[in-house]
């Protein structure tokens, strides 16, 4: 054109603009944006339009937030087809919060949204846990009269499913239907995915043979999905039968399928066509990091630890990278099994791998040296657990006052909890109770008084076995009075204390002169109580 002499006007370069974004060539796109305006041309709603789209599409918020920018300082108003990028851009890389401003300002401008922004906004918001939102968006949109497209209750429904509320779920999925709005594929896969979790298989399996007659094909995900369902529930039958069915009806099994049959399989003891189905993966060039693992726990639950440590260097010669998963699996049965010296190896080898061990990782080493006896090697994991800043969990602390108390190192016990309150953690009523369990076995009375007014103050409720130790405790040191306060706790929170309790307390009293009739007295009243 310019060859000829013909000046480009907006529409040549909008033309131009426009093919350049779709092809993801944004660099490019955006130099005839300034050769446009420097031929004196003045970009319109279309051109900054097409420009915020591919930036959106690109993932690249900042190019489409400068262009957005740019736009407004021009004077050209945004239409609704602008906010719908804007807002799905967000969505996209999770920054619902500016979707969300995003949707506001276009409604403060007085641009209304359609149907399509408004599925854009709710499919957003309901795919990063906003359900709440995403909610009050839906019913905004239907105030307005709008019909919401079938993504928009996919979505929803989807979401639902996910968070256990099958009843919404199903709610939306009839509100759609009596709209006249037919499901889709993703809407069904959804329903089916969510009663499989529920353990609900036959209805899950109603869904799945009706779907035919909502004129719909079943996807690799639907049937990934109830194969799923079944190897979980136990039937592996009807999920190798329907495995067969999907490769007759041309539905290629993807990994995800292999890995629910493989896992199925182990969980079964079929060790052997766990393996066959592994190997017919390697030989499809699908054999994943999953497969790898679901095999591997199964060799480990068999106790065939030495063919599950094989099959991790075959991994790692087939260029597959082992994940936290793999190395938490072997560790944790080496463990098990009391072959530390293999956990330890494991360890490290996860550490030359960059996956940095959680407390979950260091739990089982804990639980490992600990059934074995070995707490030198337990307190020293413990301390570089501290010095890595990985912050232990109930189970740690209290196996670890557990630990202090079993060897009698009551100081060393005490002060681990003195140090998890100037943590401003928290201590559990697990540590408590091992603590308190463990004082009264040895009757030291006045550190379990002190631990009780911290329990009071934290309000805490004790277990019925700490109770019952409590009581005991108290009676043998001649505290009556604290036995007898511990017996009405245990009646008034409906902890009723057996009846071989109460005759070894009464029992107990003949021989123990020390405030005997007003304690078998109390003890007798309680008797009462627990009868009534």
């Amino acid at each position: 054109m310019k060859e000829q002499g013909v000046a480009p006007d907006v529409f040549c370069y909008n033309t131009v603009i426009i093919g350049l974004c779709k092809a993801g060539k944004m660099e490019e796109a955006r130099k005839y944006l300034v050769e446009m305006v420097q031929n004196g041309l003045k970009p319109n709603v279309y051109t900054y339009g097409a420009l915020i789209h591919g930036y959106c599409k690109a993932g690249e918020m900042q190019g489409a937030d400068s262009c957005f920018t740019e736009m407004l300082g021009c004077g050209v108003a945004p239409n609704d087809v602008v906010y719908a990028a804007l807002i799905g851009g967000c969505c996209k890389e999770g920054n619902t919060t500016e979707a969300f401003a995003k949707f506001r300002c276009m409604l403060e401008q007085g641009v209304l949204p359609d149907v399509q922004t408004y599925s854009i906004l709710i499919r957003g918001l309901s795919s990063n846990g906003k359900l709440k939102e995403a909610m009050e968006v839906f019913s905004e949109h239907l105030d307005k009269d709008l019909v919401p497209d079938v993504f928009t209750y996919s979505s929803l429904i989807s979401a639902f499913c996910k968070q256990g509320d099958l009843k919404k779920a199903f709610e939306l999925h009839e509100d759609m239907c009596q709209k006249g709005i037919n499901p889709n594929i993703v809407s069904y896969n959804a329903l089916i995915d969510g009663l499989c979790k529920l353990g609900d298989i036959e209805r899950a399996r109603e869904l799945f043979d009706g779907i035919p007659r909502a004129r719909l094909a079943r996807s690799c995900v639907t049937y990934a999905t109830i194969i799923d369902g079944y190897c979980k529930s136990g039937n592996l039958a009807e999920a190798f039968q329907l495995f067969d069915r999907m490769t007759m009806e041309g539905v290629p099994p993807d990994g995800f399928v292999y890995c629910s049959l493989i896992d199925g399989c182990c969980k079964n003891g079929n060790m052997e066509k766990a393996l066959s189905l592994f190997l017919e993966m390697v030989d499809k060039g699908i054999a994943s990091t999953s497969a790898f693992n679901a095999l591997i726990n199964g060799f480990c639950r068999s106790g065939k630890l030495i063919e599950a440590y094989h099959l991790l260097e075959d991994m790692v010669g087939k260029h597959i990278t082992p994940n936290h998963v793999t190395y938490k699996i072997l560790i944790k049965y080496h463990c098990k099994a009391g072959t530390m010296k293999e956990a330890e190896q494991l360890f490290l080898e996860m550490e030359k791998r960059n996956l940095m061990p959680n407390v979950l990782t260091y739990t089982m080493l804990l639980h490992g040296y600990n059934s074995l006896g070995n707490r030198s090697k337990m307190y020293a994991l413990f301390d570089e657990m501290i010095a890595r800043g990985i912050e232990p969990d109930d189970v740690v602390w209290s196996m670890m006052v557990d630990s202090y108390l079993k060897e009698g190192n009551w100081i060393k016990a005490l002060k681990l909890v003195d140090d998890i309150m100037l943590k401003g953690v928290n201590v559990s009523k697990k540590v408590y109770n091992v603590l308190i369990d463990a004082l009264c076995k040895h009757n030291n009375v006045s550190e379990v008084l002190k631990l009780l007014d911290e329990i009071e103050e934290q309000g805490f409720k004790l277990s019925l076995a700490t109770c019952r130790t409590l009581v005991c405790c108290f009676h043998r040191a001649g505290r009556t009075d604290k036995a007898a306060k511990a017996l009405e706790s245990m009646v008034r929170f409906k902890w009723v204390p057996d009846s071989i309790l109460l005759c070894d307390l009464l029992n107990e009293d003949s021989t123990n002169s020390v405030n005997a009739d007003d304690f078998s007295k109390q003890t007798f009243d309680v008797a009462c109580q627990v009868q009534a």
